[in-house]
């Protein structure tokens, strides 16, 4: 049986909350097979976005990359 694990980050729908913006990153682990398809849908964290600032609230307890979820929030921009 031909067996394929995939585990890839997205961005859900962004929300704004005064000036505030919320970026939620979510998780998505996927396991095919000949016969079978399966999905699972994770919260990670929130990249919130200030006027002044952004900074990352993990929802999780695993280590998290900042660089990849900014990147993936902002491709272009290059940030110090």
């Amino acid at each position: 049986m031909n067996t394929k694990n995939r585990t890839i980050k997205k961005i859900g729908k962004i929300f704004e909350i005064d000036e505030r913006k919320f970026y939620p990153i979510i998780q998505i682990s996927t396991i095919e097979n000949d016969r079978s398809f399966s999905e699972l849908l994770s919260p990670v964290a929130f990249l919130i976005v200030e006027p002044e600032k952004k900074y990352i609230l993990p929802l999780i307890e695993e280590e998290i990359d900042n660089d990849e979820i900014i990147k993936l929030v902002f491709p272009d921009k290059i940030f110090e």
